[in-house]
């Protein structure tokens, strides 16, 4: 967790991942944040909300 945490790892549960408004969503297995892929698009953090 702490690796995790200084070099940003993320790794995405596939399990959770599901189709929404046009791009694949989930969440990473380790620290459980927002993730989001847009077609054609790497894996990256959900930009936070408000």
């Amino acid at each position: 967790m702490i690796l995790h945490n200084l070099f940003g790892r993320h790794q995405v549960d596939f399990k959770a991942s599901h189709w929404d408004r046009g791009r694949f969503v989930s969440h990473c297995a380790i620290c459980k944040g927002e993730m989001v892929k847009l077609p054609g698009m790497p894996w990256q953090m959900s930009p936070p909300r408000g």
